[in-house]
């Protein structure tokens, strides 16, 4: 595939990435209608495929790029070949590595520098269980504040 055939492929979805919200994900199951995420799931519908030939070949720890609406996804692809055309500021649930804790900023592989405050909530962890390696799941509102912050599996050691 040719260079602008992929960037061709990729400019819808930065078009309607500003209309829904955009998920950077790693898929944890496919029943064929519901795809299941740490911790939120959304509906497959109808939804547009990039990257994959088939909603039979979204499988589990694949790194998504998802368009959603109304808890419907609406297009999806591979989070490493798109997420280089989106803007990072633009997301609204995505999955990272931690990488370093300064105060209340947290360094987040693939994604950057993130803070948060007293309003963030905490699911299943605490800033207590932040340390680096951890697999966070974060959540920010239409402003690019930090709502929530899911500590996958804190029981288990870091990565």
């Amino acid at each position: 595939m040719t260079r602008t055939s992929l960037l061709l492929l990729t400019l819808p979805f930065c078009a309607l990435a500003a209309d829904g919200e955009l998920w950077l994900v790693e898929l944890e199951h496919n029943d064929g209608l519901r795809l299941q995420f740490q911790g939120a799931e959304l509906e497959l519908g109808n939804a547009a495929l990039s990257g994959v030939a088939g909603n039979d070949e979204l499988r589990p720890g694949m790194r998504l790029a998802i368009l959603s609406r109304d808890g419907v996804a609406e297009r999806i692809g591979m989070a490493d070949a798109i997420a280089g055309f989106l803007p990072t500021s633009q997301w609204r649930r995505a999955e990272a590595s931690l990488l370093a804790v300064t105060g209340r900023a947290l360094r987040l592989q693939g994604l950057g520098v993130l803070a948060f405050d007293d309003d963030t909530r905490w699911l299943n962890g605490s800033p207590a269980d932040l340390q680096p390696g951890r697999k966070l799941v974060l959540s920010r509102n239409e402003q690019g504040r930090l709502t929530e912050i899911l500590i996958a599996n804190p029981e288990d050691e870091p990565e």
